[in-house]
Parts: structure tokens; sequence; C-alpha cells
């Protein structure tokens, strides 16, 4: 399969009110699968080569997205098929990224990516359970209107677990990643899980043959279909590998190299060493010849689901697709992702410790080094018996205070979230409500490392996610091999020491592609800084940023100040406040507009209770406009 992008599908039971609820979506002008007993199964629009699909006697497989089989062996696959259990575990075998969506004598079963970066939600449209890659989907189905307090919680930075996949919209529930939903004639929805995180005790030549397997099998879904794909070469340690595993595949090579303001930066001088050892043809983009970050943040974007995580660069990344589809690439690959699932936080300590002590000690010293923690505060904070609803607790509680520097929280269960300062009061009583809402939430793994590591991946690919729709709309889509399950899954079976060892830069993945990288390139032992950037497009920008909230919906709905965040935008930039903060309020700002009451295509009766698919408590919600 190519990977390229779809646009949306719904799958529907196998009933005759899964068929009737069909027409909800006008069916004549969608592409349309069906079940073994001809009723609708999925619905959607969705470019070619985006799925491959199979029938063998009552069982029906559909795979969406970038994926390591064809048709002839998906179909040996379904020809083993007797349950939907057994049609789930077919994804552990396959290499990519992709919905695994199932029909198996009657039952439905489908689950996504481990990262997130491919989702499904769940909702009843008419009485009736539908699942869908995309939570707009089924809230416009359903006619659903989005929550005010939701969409607070999204002013947050970083927004904890469970939240940051809360959709925004109360009627539908999101599939936790390592789920699958299943949807059965005469039981309600339920999920069942079809993953746990792997034991993290491998040892670092196991580890990194693992990781070199499913690297070589990621990067090859990639290029299996041939023709020209890009690729980017920014120097760094997480793209420069793919570009090396691309190399002799059947696809040509475009390597991608996009510069900085900072003349002095690294990544272009790395990026020229690995350029000299690669084949094709390499296209080196200055800085100056592209928008700026920050460019066009008053013009909308895609809104999705949820906001738009990464609007300062969005401008950038759209010219750079437009540039490479010109060319002829089919995708662009990135490191996305690397940083994620290659390292590990310093909370590895906590595990490390009563296994190897005086490891353990060595380790510290040397991130108290780095860090330049005190001895006394790196030890409170390794013995915090803190439970994770505890944690959200205290967070609810310390919301507004000053944003501290991440310091010792790396070692618990993460950097506490804060509401930017133009946020108002009631905004972050609202957030604080939530947060502490949720008395009995569980941590993403037992072990804080573990735990972080997921969080970060799914941060990282819900922004990837968006990413990939804008690209494709332009013309050349991302992919991210590091995201891709089996790669997650060999990363997180490493012992978190050899991830997170102050000691050498992911020594994981250098082990891993030392046979397929020249060794010089393998010695860098830092990445990038594009600060430099971020200050320039902001003070380029800032009047249209500020114009931007003259007629702000946030302030309308009461969640900003619009003073502060103008003066925010035309002034002194608040210290201590991450250009993260407004990424995150410009998202915001434009996905409320964009979903206001009124622009659903169905209006269908309120939706019924579904079975409970998530941890979250039921809460009092808000929606727009406010009364």
């Amino acid at each position: 399969m190519s990977g390229r992008r779809r646009t949306w599908f719904v799958v529907l039971p196998d009933t005759e009110a899964g068929s009737a609820t069909a027409a909800v979506w006008g069916t004549a002008e969608l592409r349309a699968l069906h079940h073994p007993s001809g009723r609708p199964w999925i619905l959607g629009e969705w470019p070619d080569g985006e799925a491959v699909t199979v029938r063998a006697g009552e069982v029906a497989l559909a795979l969406f997205g970038t994926c390591d089989a064809d048709g002839n062996q998906l179909r040996r696959r379904a020809e083993r098929v007797r349950d939907p259990r057994d049609a789930l575990a077919l994804g552990r075998d396959l290499a990519g990224s992709f919905h695994l969506l199932a029909t198996v004598h009657g039952t439905v079963a489908a689950r996504g990516a481990l990262s997130g970066l491919r989702r499904l939600h769940l909702a009843e449209v008419g009485g009736v359970p539908v699942l869908s890659d995309r939570a707009d989907v089924l809230a416009d189905a359903a006619g659903l209107t989005p929550s005010l307090d939701r969409l607070a919680l999204r002013l947050a930075d970083p927004l904890p677990h469970p939240f940051d996949a809360l959709p925004l919209w109360p009627g539908i529930t999101a599939v936790p990643p390592d789920h699958a939903a299943v949807l059965a004639p005469g039981s309600p929805a339920h999920t069942l899980v079809h993953w746990q995180p792997p034991s993290p005790r491998q040892a670092l030549p196991e580890a990194a043959a693992t990781l070199r397997r499913a690297l070589h099998r990621a990067v090859a879904a990639r290029t299996r279909d041939g023709g020209l794909i890009a690729a980017d070469l920014s120097g760094g340690l997480d793209s420069t590998p793919l570009c090396f595993l691309a190399a002799p595949g059947p696809a040509g090579l475009l390597t991608v190299t996009v510069g900085s303001v900072d003349p002095h930066h690294e990544d272009a001088a790395w990026a020229d060493r690995a350029a000299r050892h690669l084949p094709g043809e390499r296209l080196v983009l200055p800085a100056e010849d592209l928008p700026a970050m920050f460019a066009d943040v008053d013009v909308p974007g895609p809104q999705g689901d949820e906001p738009f995580a990464w609007t300062r660069t969005r401008a950038r990344d759209e010219a750079v697709a437009r540039l490479l589809a010109t060319r002829g690439a089919r995708l662009r690959m990135s490191g996305e992702g690397g940083d994620e699932v290659l390292q590990a936080l310093p909370s590895y300590l906590r595990t490390l410790l009563p296994r190897h002590p005086a490891t353990a000690s060595r380790h510290l010293r040397g991130h108290r080094a780095r860090l330049r923690w005190k001895l006394s505060d790196a030890v409170s904070a390794l013995t915090d018996p803190r439970p994770y609803p505890a944690w959200l607790t205290r967070a609810a509680d310390r919301l507004t205070h000053p944003e501290p520097p991440a310091g010792t929280q790396l070692l618990g269960w993460g950097i506490e979230p804060r509401m930017p300062p133009w946020a108002t009061a009631q905004a972050a009583d609202l957030v604080r409500e939530q947060l502490r809402a949720l008395r009995d939430a569980q941590p993403l793994a037992p072990e804080h490392a573990q735990h972080q590591v997921l969080r970060m991946v799914r941060h990282s690919a819900a922004a990837m996610r968006q990413l990939i729709d804008a690209t494709a709309r332009a013309g050349a889509p991302y992919s991210a091999p590091f995201l891709d399950d089996q790669v997650l899954d060999a990363c997180l079976a490493a012992d978190p020491a050899i991830r997170g060892t102050p000691f050498a830069y992911k020594p994981l993945l250098t082990a891993a592609v030392a046979p397929d990288v020249p060794a010089e390139l393998l010695r860098r032992t830092g990445k990038g800084d594009f600060s430099p950037d971020a200050h320039r497009g902001l003070a380029r920008h800032r009047a249209r940023l500020a114009a931007l909230f003259e007629d702000s919906a946030l302030a309308r709905a009461g969640l900003v100040d619009p003073v502060a965040l103008r003066q925010a935008c035309l002034g002194l930039y608040p210290p201590g406040t991450s250009h993260a903060a407004l990424d995150a309020t410009l998202a915001c700002e434009h996905w409320l507009r964009a979903h206001r009451p009124g622009r659903h295509a169905a209006s269908p009766s309120s939706p019924s209770p579904l079975s409970p698919l998530s941890p979250l408590s039921p809460l009092k919600e808000r929606t727009w406009p406010p009364s």
C-alpha cells in the first residue's frame, strides 16, 4: 500500500439497523465495502491505494494505511481466522502503520496504531454503534456539540493522560490505542485489550538487533511500491539512518534538507556529510526561501477532530509538501517520533535502583551534572511514592503556579501541566475540576519510565496525525516509521537504562543501524535547536497574531483574556512561557471558530448512552455558545 492520505471512514455493525444507518452519510457518492452478508460495512472517502481488502468465506479484512502485506498475503492470513481475536492478532505480524478492520461471522473487530497515529472513535448514530477514524465525522452524523470544558483542557501544556485523548464532543468515546473495539449483534459495543507494554529488560545486543529488524521492515513498507519517495535529511540522528535504510529499496530517493535562520546551526554540516554517502537527488531548502514559523497563523488550516497542534510550522510544511509533489514524490519520510521512542526520561532510575544500585547511582550523578540538580531535590523526587491519581490532583492544585523548569519532575510521572498566563480564572477552574475528577485514573504503564514514553509517543503521534492530513492535501504526506507498532515495541523492550543513559546519545539506535550507516555519522551527540527560527517568525508575524485575537472566539467563551494575549503577541513574550503554550492557544482558537453549532450535516435524535469504554468519569459539561 502507498500510505497516501485517507479522508475518513466509518465502520458499521452487521445488522439491519446498521444498514439503515448507512443512509446518514448519503452512500451514493462514497466508497463502500460490504460484510459477507451483503450489508454495508465500511463507508467513506479514501484515495486509491490506501486500503487492501480481502475476503475468505465469512471473514473479510481491510487494512487502511501503510503495510508490508499485499492482497495475496493478507488473504492467506484471512483463511486461518476463526474468531475476532484471530483477526486482531494478525496486526502483530505486519509492519507499517495502519487500521486493521475485520468482520468475522457477523462480528466486527477493529484496532488502530499503538502510538495513536491511527485512531478509532465510537458513538451511537440513531441508536446504532458506529466506529470511525475521525471523531468529527461521528459528531456531524450524530448532531453533537463540542464541549467548552474539554476545549479548555487543550489550553494546558503539557496535557496529561488521559485527557490528551478525550474527544471534544460528549457522546463520543476514544478507543484506547492498546484496545480493539468489538461490534457484535445483540451485544453492547465493547473493547478488549490487544497489547501490553513489553517487559523492558532486553540487553543492548538483543535490543539493537530487534530494533534493526523493525526499522528495516518499517522503511521497506514505505519503499515497496516504488516510484519516488522523499526523506528528511536534517543531519539528525533520527532522520539520517532512515535515508540509508531507504536507499537500497525499490523506490527512488529524494533527500530533503530544510535550513535554519541560524548560520551556525549544526544540522547543515551533518546533513552535508551524510549526503556524500547517499544516492539519488538532494533538495536543499534555505530557511529564507520558505515561509517563516508562525506564517499564515491567521489562516485556518485543516480543522478536524482536535486543534491543529503544530500551527507555527504548518505553512512551511505545506509549502515543502507542494514542492515535493511537483517533483513526483508520493510521501515524505520523517524522523518524527525518534526522540520519544529511542530515549528514556530519568524516571527509569526508579526501577534500576533496586536491581543495580551502583549503576543507578552512577547514572544519577551523570543526570545531576547534565541537568544541574541538587542531590536533595533528586532524591526527594526519586523516592516520591505518589500514585498517578495523586499526581494528577497535585498537578491540579499547581495549575496556575509559575512554570518551573522540567527539573526533577522527570524523575516522577512527568512534567506538570500549566495554564498559559493569558488563560482566565474561569478556564483554570474548568481544567482544575476535570483533573481532580479522575480519582481512579491509571497510568499508561506501571513503571514511570514506560508511562512517560507512551505519553510522549501519543503526544507526538497526535500532532503527526494532523500534519499527515495537512501535507497530504498539499500533495506529499508525511510518513513516520518511528511511530510504527513494531518499532515502538522494539524500543520499549530495551532496558530503559540503555535508552536513558546520560553517557551516550541514543545508543540503542546507533547500535541498531551500525551495519547500515557510516560510523562517522553516528558520532553526533545532540540535535539542532530551532529556537532562533521561532523567535524570528514570531517577531515577523506579531501583527497578524494580534489581529487574529481582536475578535477571539476563546475570549467570547471566557477562556482567555484578550488583552493579555494581545500583549504577549505584540510586546515581550511572557518569560518562562514556552512557545508551545501559544501554539495550543492558536490551535484552540482556529478549532473553536470552525466547530460552532449549525455546521453539522445531520441532526438525528440524541444518542443513547454507550457501554463505557474509557476510565473518564462523567463530568458536567458546557457547550458552545455559553449561556
